[in-house]
């Protein structure tokens, strides 16, 4: 008689050894928990039990307990057999729960061995538990459907069905689920490089699981954490994590996870240049995973030795050991990996000289990374997939060089660089209403972060950032929901013959590529093409780049480091295109570079060449291949911000003084770190005089985030914004301009990222006044998540953005003189360029500080029709 359905929770504290119902109930409380290890001699001495009182329904259950809690130590062929046999058997067959259980359990197993046998068997799971209306069963499947949609590359199916789960999971209490769907959303957040929303959505799971004695060891948080802790250069702590998590696994026996953890160290290992360690972990991983059959593990662990073994020079074992780790993925059969899994496969090709082949395979990875950035509805997370890939683009790049195929190269090159900003222009007009549900949740962030302006206590913060990052989570949920409702295209990248076309005579689009042991740039201009090999690789550039960058933070010179620069980067171009004006599409660090002040013996590079930037080719022909709107007012001007809700810190401007130190940037999300800026309210009535009387300006108690919204933005030609603003490269959604909360509203005065990108702009040209605007997060060959670009997918031609804390008074003289001369009706690529030379004219001996920081990105070469 079947006497039991799955219990989630303790029927009482007390164990009867001699009562099998009593030893389930345990069990099977221990099991929903996740803890199998202390399951297991339960559920055994329940099944003995059973079977001596002749209860085959309950013996069925305990023995697919039983099973489940062994698989960790058994090899997975048999478990699947076993828990198969039981499937079969007439007692399960005939009872719907006890066949919930064991396909369950089954589709547990199947997840490292065959994705869509387990795709089935939790499908079924689902459906089940629907019919029986155990919400908790049905959550927990769609939670692994989820995990599966991602392995096959739906990652809007997977964001939709895990955000689905997790919710359930918090609403019913479910811990064992809550550790696990955080720590996979964890390691989505990882597969992104977003490491510190990882780190603390693993230490939600690590703590959760902590609070209750009976949950079993969450080892796949601990995985995630250590990964995550290690790429943010914390070695120390993820070799402990790692070392913690190790302990548990071989005390428990347990070999699957133990696996997994070896895995993690090797690449730990590799972070800390200790290759053969890293080796030794890889091959101890290898033989559990080959033991076990667990191909997943099997083809991580390989696919890592392979990289190893190429770096120690073992070409011939790379190849076997990415041989060993295809053989595994095709095994497995899931989309997500296939762009590795291909990229490897034509690293072998190149290494047996079938160059040909290898070029074929490489197209046909970008062709499935496609396919899967096509299912993110976030600029953030398909830049990240796409940046995560960077070496499948590098490397195919590195191939087309030499084979000597300019468009090739340059095709590739374009096919991640700026290709989701080209992707988000080309589908502005079917962004759609947002529905009331996004709207609250970006009401209920804003309310979180205008609590967190209003308070320096540290425990109060922290509670905050908590709450705001739950926040930030639904509305990621809420905006794929509303992502699935529409079909998201990837615009084809323009080809080499279109960028050339869309260039003028007296241009030079050049494209950097950092690489080892040369860095290159592609360089076009209407009539040549050129693939220059630069004299330096990309460690020297960017240990230089850093170099000169402190030296121009610290308001020092750096001449030696501005000429050093400029033989690396600008004197091999330079000698073979004359043009005037060139147009820089950066790489890595180089976006934080400004080109103007490299330098010769004679002077600044500002001083002979008009400099802009932009990034990609596709994007700077998408943006000059759609004719301009004309709008009908000429300036929208924000300034003289009223920071009341921060404490007054003592200020040091002067307005004489060319060196005032007022900066328009803060370092977090705390009032008391912002400052007024005085010249802002005299820089912006500055640049109305010159637009003339129909100039549009939002000044003082005007000043706010409330007041900026409300405005038909489309209007506008020019939007000018002196403000503070905030970066953050580890969080790039909230990367924001400042202005002020409007009272009695639920705007925080922070005008995000996520927002800006759904504005609706005509503009010629937004002029961000404001500190590091367009710093953001790195994406590798992906490029740069910034403000700037949100402005360019939202309809700006063009933006002005600083690459540092810019300083007030320094930067209302530049911007004054900068719009009179787009008065003058200069380009305004020309225009910026004679406002620094303007002052370099005025102060020979100023620092590049006070005049480099801003820089013209997208449509510089274009009139704006301005001014009286």
């Amino acid at each position: 008689m079947w006497l039991l359905r799955p219990v989630h929770t303790r029927a009482h504290s007390a164990i009867a050894p001699n009562d099998p119902i009593s030893l389930l109930r345990e069990g099977n409380h221990l099991a929903w928990l996740g803890n199998w290890y202390a399951a297991a001699p339960l559920y055994q001495k329940a099944e003995e039990k059973f079977h001596s009182v002749g209860d085959v329904e309950n013996e069925a259950y305990a023995h697919i307990g039983l099973i489940r809690a062994q698989a960790v130590q058994t090899p997975s062929d048999q478990v699947l057999s076993a828990l198969t046999v039981e499937l079969k058997d007439q007692v399960v067959t005939r009872n719907v729960r006890l066949r919930m259980w064991g396909l369950a359990q089954r589709a547990s197993t199947e997840i490292d061995i065959d994705s869509s046998a387990a795709k089935r068997d939790w499908t079924e799971v689902r459906d089940t538990a629907t019919k029986l209306g155990d919400q908790q069963w049905a959550a927990r499947a769609d939670g692994e459907l989820g995990l599966l949609a991602f392995l096959n590359g739906d990652t809007a199916e997977a964001v939709s069905l895990l955000g689905k789960s997790i919710f359930s999971a918090y609403r019913s209490g479910d811990t064992a689920s809550q550790v696990r769907l955080l720590s996979l959303l964890g390691l989505g957040f990882n597969e992104e490089q977003r490491y510190s929303e990882a780190l603390t959505l693993f230490k939600n799971a690590i703590d959760t699981a902590n609070g209750n004695p009976d949950s079993g060891f969450p080892f796949l948080a601990f995985r995630g954490q250590a990964a995550a802790l290690a790429s943010l250069g914390q070695l120390d702590k993820a070799t402990q994590a790692l070392g913690t998590a190790l302990n548990a696994a071989q005390s428990q026996n347990d070999r699957v996870h133990e696996a997994d953890l070896l895995i993690e160290a090797g690449r730990v290992a590799i972070n800390q240049s200790d290759l053969a360690a890293a080796a030794t972990s890889f091959r101890q991983a290898s033989r559990i995973a080959h033991a076990l059959n667990l191909y997943r593990d099997l083809d991580e662990a390989m696919f890592e030795l392979a990289k190893v073994e190429r770096q120690l020079g073992k070409t011939p074992a790379a190849v076997r050991a990415v041989q060993i780790a295809l053989k595994a993925s095709k095994r497995l059969g899931e989309r997500y990996y296939l762009p590795r899994d291909l990229t490897a496969l034509a690293e072998i090709k190149i290494v047996q000289g079938k160059l040909i082949e290898a070029d074929k395979l490489f197209g046909e990875a970008e062709d499935a990374l496609d396919s899967i950035l096509l299912n993110e509805h976030s600029f953030e997370e398909s830049t990240a997939r796409a940046g995560s890939m960077s070496s499948t683009y590098l490397e195919h790049f590195r191939l087309a060089v030499t084979m000597g195929r300019k468009e090739r190269a340059f095709q590739v090159l374009e096919r991640v660089r700026g290709r989701t900003v080209t992707s988000k222009l080309s589908m502005r007009d079917q962004a759609g209403a947002r529905s009331p549900r996004i709207e609250q949740l970006n009401g209920e962030i804003a309310s979180t972060q205008l609590a967190l302006l209003h308070t320096d206590d540290r425990k109060r913060r922290s509670g905050l950032m908590e709450q705001l990052l739950a926040e930030e989570r639904k509305l990621a949920f809420e905006l794929n929901e509303a992502g699935l409702q529409r079909k998201d295209t990837l615009a084809p990248p323009a080809s080499l013959r279109q960028v050339q076309g869309a260039l003028h005579g007296d241009e030079v689009l050049a494209e950097y590529v950092l690489d080892e042991p040369h860095a290159f740039c592609i360089a076009l201009s209407r009539t040549a093409v050129r693939i220059v090999t630069l004299p330096a690789g990309k460690n020297r550039i960017d240990n230089l780049t850093k170099s000169y960058l402190s030296e121009l933070k610290a308001k020092g010179m750096g001449k030696q480091s501005a000429m050093d620069l400029y033989g690396l980067l600008v004197e091999p171009l330079l000698s073979r295109f004359p043009e005037s004006h060139l147009i820089i599409s950066p790489d890595g660090i180089l976006n934080s570079l400004p080109f103007e002040a490299l330098r010769t013996d004679v002077g600044y590079l500002v001083q002979s060449k008009v400099i802009s930037y932009t990034p990609s080719g596709n994007v700077l022909w998408r943006l000059r291949s759609t004719e301009p709107v004309r709008s009908p007012q000429p300036l929208l001007a924000v300034g003289a911000v009223e920071y009341r809700l921060m404490r007054a810190l003592p200020k040091t401007y002067s307005p004489g003084s060319i060196t005032a130190t007022i900066l328009r940037g803060f370092s977090e999300l705390s009032g008391s770190k912002l400052e007024d800026l005085p010249g802002s309210r005299a820089e912006v009535l500055a640049i109305a005089r010159i637009a003339g009387p129909d100039a549009r300006l939002l000044l003082g108690e005007s000043a706010t985030e409330t007041e900026f919204k409300k405005q038909d933005l489309r209007r506008f030609q020019v939007i000018h914004i002196a403000t503070h603003a905030t970066a953050d490269p580890q969080y790039p959604d909230r990367a924001a301009l400042v202005l002020a909360p409007a009272p009695n509203t639920a705007d925080d005065g922070l005008l995000q990222l996520r927002e800006i990108m759904h504005l609706s702009l005509n503009a010629d040209l937004v002029t961000l006044s404001a500190c590091e605007t367009e710093v953001g997060t790195n994406q590798g060959e992906a490029g740069v998540v910034n403000l700037e670009q949100a402005f360019l997918i939202a309809g700006a031609r063009a933006v002005v953005a600083s690459l540092w804390n810019v300083e007030d008074n320094s930067t209302t003289t530049l911007m004054k003189s900068f719009y009179e001369h787009l008065a003058h009706h200069e380009d305004k690529a020309v225009a910026l360029a004679h406002a620094k030379l303007d002052i370099l004219q005025k102060y020979p001996d100023v620092p590049p500080y006070y005049w480099a920081g801003f820089v013209m990105v997208g449509q510089g070469a274009e009139q704006v029709p301005f001014g009286n």
